[in-house]
């Protein structure tokens, strides 16, 4: 059985997962706060949660655009409410509504979720090796 591409797909998996944490964490030490204007709300027809589109201003005078998911922002939120926004001043692209940056790093189920399927893939595939 090849066990390679399963550790070169764990460790991928994993490299992903610590990047996206690094990065609410820069969010969260470093972030610019502003009010973002809520200026869609798209919910699937088949259900599930709805993603919110956030436009919100920087210094230099663009409009940049967020897309949240609706628990990342505060329950209620319609189109032209105002929700904050944290940016990163070196990278005005790089946004995360206030809620979900301020979020304690092991309640972000996502990435906490991706890291402990890619520990046990690279885990797996390198005991297969023994």
């Amino acid at each position: 059985m090849h066990k390679i591409p399963y550790l070169v797909l764990g460790l991928g998996a994993l490299l992903l997962a610590v990047l996206t944490l690094r990065r609410r964490l820069v969010l969260r030490r470093r972030g610019v706060a502003v009010l973002a204007r809520c200026s869609a709300v798209q919910r699937p027809a088949e259900g599930g949660p709805a993603r919110l589109t956030l436009r919100y201003p920087t210094p230099d005078g663009r409009t940049r655009t967020h897309l949240a998911g609706e628990g990342d922002c505060p329950a209620g939120i319609r189109e032209g409410d105002a929700v904050e926004v944290l940016y990163d001043p070196r990278d005005p692209s790089r946004a995360e509504t206030a809620l979900a940056a301020r979020r304690a790093p092991w309640r972000h189920y996502d990435v906490v979720g991706l890291m402990g399927v890619s520990l046990t893939i690279v885990l797996a595939s390198v005991s297969a090796f023994g």
